[in-house]
């Protein structure tokens, strides 16, 4: 089987234990993918501007599946090829919930985060066990503060992709879960209440996405491998042509995948794709 794409998850699989840079030997593969002629697509919950300098300067990365298959977008022509978001009406239901109670509340939207103003003012008491690769954005400003979210998206008719929630006061965990699920348009990424929370609109299939991609490219699911650890990636392995899972990846992972590869701080990727790519 020749491989002509690879649908490629970021965190835990390309990324090593920061999460922040990329390796060289993992960069170096990818690179040396694209220049064969195959398409490298990154497949991640993350929003766009949140990837690594890396792949954004990379050369010929084109489609980036982001928000766990909220958007799929051309760089080359920057337009989505694909959304599945909470719409500008319900995005504002949503923030009302969300703003004014000092929470970390990362709004993803048009590609890019935006935060309540009064939080992002106070980044430095509200960060105790935020990622680290989320600080590393923030505090290189790359983001947007808004007064009044609720009003900001409603007046300016955005939809949000996703929103990450970290550091829910204990007190307020149980009330937050419940008042954003009363709202029946939202799904999770974790389940249950706790101090972190990740949602996006009740109908994402990170499925949809990469199907709207490789039909721009004229490309089968049997000539795609996928490559990644975590459950979001569980169906994008079982249906492609090869699916990879990484050595850090839970077992009910592996054993959806038809290999395993090394681990992501060992450069796994880079193992995978000397191996079933290169």
């Amino acid at each position: 089987m020749k491989i002509k794409a690879v649908l490629m998850d970021m965190d835990g699989t390309l990324c090593g234990r920061s999460q922040v840079a990329v390796s060289v030997a993992n960069m170096t593969a990818v690179q040396r993918a694209i220049e064969k002629g195959v398409h490298v697509i990154p497949c991640t919950g993350r929003v766009f501007n949140m990837l690594p300098p890396q792949l954004l300067t990379q050369q010929g990365l084109r489609y980036f599946v982001t928000c766990h298959g909220a958007r799929a977008y051309d760089k080359e022509l920057n337009i989505s090829v694909y959304e599945d978001l909470i719409s500008p009406e319900n995005s504002s239901k949503l923030l009302k919930i969300l703003e004014g109670k000092g929470l970390y509340n990362e709004i993803a939207a048009n590609g890019t985060i935006y935060f309540e103003k009064a939080v992002s003012d106070g980044f430095n008491t509200c960060v105790k066990s935020v990622p680290e690769h989320h600080l590393w954005y923030v505090r290189d400003n790359c983001y947007t503060a808004v007064e009044t979210p609720s009003s900001y998206f409603a007046e300016h008719g955005i939809s949000i992709e996703k929103i990450n929630l970290y550091d829910i006061p204990k007190e307020l965990q149980q009330s937050i879960y419940d008042e954003v699920n009363a709202t029946g348009f939202i799904k999770h990424t974790r389940l249950g209440a706790g101090p972190n929370l990740e949602f996006s609109t009740l109908s994402l299939n990170k499925l949809n996405a990469t199907d709207a991609v490789l039909g721009k490219l004229g490309i089968s699911y049997e000539e795609t491998m996928a490559i990644g650890d975590s459950s979001s990636d569980f169906e994008i392995l079982q249906k492609c042509g090869l699916g990879v899972a990484m050595g850090n990846a839970p077992d009910n992972i592996k054993a959806a995948a038809n290999v395993v590869t090394g681990l992501n701080t060992e450069d796994g990727l880079a193992q995978a794709f000397e191996k079933y790519v290169l």
